[in-house]
């Protein structure tokens, strides 16, 4: 496979203290951030009486991907829009032996401790849901659920049933690098081949295009290698939320919609509690293709109480 399918594959695949309030008054409306934790900015919206919910995106994404979203969710969330560093406008840091998901995942648990967030929604889009399985894992007191939106914990065994975790890592390695050191223009022309594959129309694509060309290579060439090349399958029987798996499909796909959903399945098998959702008539971008199915299936989900409240 091409370094262009792979990038395509993968970029396709806030904090503030809250004031107490008066009986009678209305919720108190947010909006703060960016902050910096860490590896990730952290940006505040919506109400202090909604639900935490935090927002974590993919390769090379903002977190302004979810600005429609939680404009749209309003009072019922008190939503955290994760950048992390090296995307959108947030300058690239160091991240150490950790990398970018390792760091991403520390530096988000550190900040739920930090804040005494509990029963949170978190929502990862691709790489993001990555971070939020394993933040799940990390952290099972700040998590009441999950969502991903079109990601598995093992990428490579979308395209090699048979692949194993040594040879992903060996292959990822050698296209990390290539990335790397791909000249500007060439990395964003490999980028811009696989744009159909992100969004289903053409303002979607202008908009997955646009992160891109504000990403830092270095870091997407790193993140896109980490994901090319681990296996969280083992993270899974560790998360204790339940999790909804939301994964698109549309017509003119390498796979019938039947086969996908067994592929997905089989990769969520290690989940105590999992809801596998399928969104029609779309591609890896479900929530600016399809963004209503999206917002009322992650309203149904932050409606939903803690089991163990």
């Amino acid at each position: 496979m091409s370094i262009g399918a792979w990038i395509a594959i993968a970029v396709a695949i806030v904090v503030g203290a809250t004031s107490g309030q008066a009986d009678g008054q209305a919720p108190d409306p947010v909006m703060s951030g960016p902050v910096m934790s860490g590896s990730v900015s952290i940006e505040r919206a919506g109400s202090t009486a909604g639900r935490d919910v935090i927002l974590i995106p993919g390769l090379a994404t903002s977190g302004e991907v979810w600005t429609d979203t939680v404009m749209a969710l309003g009072d019922s969330v008190d939503a955290h829009m994760v950048t992390l560093a090296g995307f959108g406008t947030v300058p690239a840091v160091g991240r150490g032996e950790a990398g970018v998901l390792g760091s991403a995942v520390a530096d988000l648990a550190a900040w739920l401790a930090a804040e005494g967030i509990e029963d949170a929604v978190l929502v990862g889009h691709s790489l993001g849901a990555q971070i939020a399985l394993q933040l799940a894992a990390e952290a099972p007191d700040q998590v009441g659920a999950v969502v991903v939106v079109d990601s598995v914990p093992f990428f490579a065994r979308l395209f090699n049933p048979a692949i194993t975790e040594a040879q992903a890592s060996a292959y990822a390695a050698g296209v990390s690098a290539q990335m790397a050191a791909a000249p500007r223009e060439q990395f964003l022309a490999m980028s811009r081949q696989g744009l159909p594959v992100q969004s289903i129309t053409a303002e979607g694509q202008a908009r997955v295009m646009a992160w891109m060309e504000l990403a830092d290579q270095a870091v997407v060439s790193q993140a896109m290698g980490e994901v090319m090349a681990a296996d969280f399958s083992p993270v899974l029987p560790q998360v204790a939320a339940p999790v909804t798996v939301m994964f698109a499909w549309s017509e003119g796909a390498p796979m019938s919609a039947d086969q996908l959903e067994s592929v997905y399945a089989s990769q969520y098998d290690g989940l105590a509690a999992v809801d596998l959702m399928r969104v029609d008539g779309s591609r890896h971008f479900i929530m600016l293709d399809q963004a209503e199915t999206f917002r009322s299936a992650l309203g149904t989900v932050i409606a939903r109480p803690n089991e163990e409240d």
